[in-house]
């Protein structure tokens, strides 16, 4: 009784009515009419409440039909479609999830594959020998632009003609000034600057029908390629370095639909790095910020490689921000034409292009010639630039 008194202080009193009532009805609560009554403070007789509780659950059993009744329909199916729109969500993020972990080993596995084939060539192809190199002492050395060679593109325009055999002539001429700059300058080392898009790619239908060679053909062609280029200067410095960046136009489809890393132009350092093993001093930079990010010091100086399809002009600024070292410069590509610039204290070396005028620019009514950059740098940076012009 002292329990059902306390229980009365915390209820509404008509929940607390009704608990009465019906628990006596069906049995639960084991007081008689008067007690109850007494507890409802009723001034009714037992045979009398005993009668208002079984009209009360009339009327209450009567209100619970009608709640159940104002839950209609409507209301239960739009639960259930919220319910059904929520698995859905939860369903679609495990199918995006399962999609791009097969995607990542897909890539991986193909990444792996395509090291194979390039591994299985080498094994059959002599290594270069060692050469007597120049041991020469300067101040200086000379920064080399090897940019947008687009190998195993064929062109054939009024302003333009470009092939794989071009790309080696082209190279050639490249060999005999960098020599020229070298020795106008005693230049004690170099450092050559791939920044993206060595190989043409398949990223475009009309790129696609332009290629001669397919992209396998494409990165084993362009890395024996270089690997001739950098041991043909390698007999002239007392140390070559190589470092690259991915380009666009190696990725393995198109953009919105391609990975960041999933560039061709990767498997380029690791042939060349096969290739010329016995070349005690030409030295391959792998050790990289990002697969589109690199840095080398020469001289005390930092000099950042991207290719420049990321890196607009506010690209550059979020970049330079982005590393905590402080930047000398920024080389770069993609854009085809040599230039040096300066953007809030930072110098941007831009170098031009192998390639060439290609349908691109001739649809785009850009006209210019294929180039490179090459500079000579010392302990205050860049002392002095070279255009270097092909055809």
């Amino acid at each position: 009784m002292e329990n059902l008194y306390k229980r009365r202080e915390n209820e509404d009193y008509m929940e607390y009515k009704a608990r009465l009532l019906l628990g006596k009805l069906d049995k639960t609560i084991d007081l008689d009419w008067s007690e109850i009554a007494d507890l409802l403070g009723l001034d009714y007789s037992p045979d009398h409440l005993r009668k208002t509780a079984y009209g009360f659950k009339e009327a209450y059993e009567y209100y619970l039909a009608k709640l159940a009744d104002s839950i209609n329909d409507n209301d239960i199916l739009n639960e259930l479609e919220l319910k059904r729109i929520d698995f859905e969500k939860e369903k679609q993020r495990f199918y995006d999830q399962r999609t791009a972990y097969k995607k990542l080993i897909r890539g991986n596995a193909r990444f792996d594959e395509l090291k194979n084939i390039i591994q299985k060539s080498l094994n059959d192809i002599e290594l270069y020998k060692p050469v007597q190199y120049k041991h020469a002492h300067s101040d200086n050395d000379l920064l080399i632009g090897l940019n947008d060679i687009h190998y195993g593109v064929e062109i054939n325009n009024y302003w333009n003609q470009y092939n794989s055999n071009i790309a080696k002539e082209r190279l050639e001429h490249y060999i005999q000034e960098i020599i020229s700059i070298q020795k106008t300058h005693n230049s004690e080392n170099c450092y050559i600057t791939a920044n993206g898009d060595l190989i043409s790619g398949n990223i475009h239908y009309k790129i696609a029908i332009a290629n001669r060679e397919n992209v396998v053909q494409q990165i084993m062609g362009v890395s024996e390629l270089l690997s001739w280029f950098i041991s043909e200067l390698s007999g002239h410095f007392t140390n070559v370095y190589f470092s690259s960046v991915a380009g666009n136009h190696s990725r393995l489809s198109l953009k919105d639909k391609s990975p960041k890393d999933e560039r061709l132009d990767d498997l380029i350092p690791f042939y060349i790095k096969a290739r010329l093993q016995n070349l005690s001093n030409v030295h391959v930079i792998e050790d990289k910020i990002d697969n589109t990010i690199n840095m080398i010091n020469i001289r005390g100086k930092n000099y950042v490689m991207v290719h420049g399809d990321m890196d607009s002009l506010n690209g550059l600024l979020k970049l330079i921000k982005m590393l905590p070292e402080k930047i000398y410069a920024v080389t770069m590509g993609h854009l085809h034409h040599n230039t040096i610039t300066h953007m809030q204290g930072i110098k941007i070396i831009q170098s031009g292009c192998l390639v060439g005028v290609d349908d691109y620019c001739i649809e785009k009514r850009i006209l210019g010639k294929a180039q490179q950059l090459v500079c000579v740098c010392n302990n205050s940076g860049v002392k002095c630039s070279y255009d270097v012009e092909f055809g």
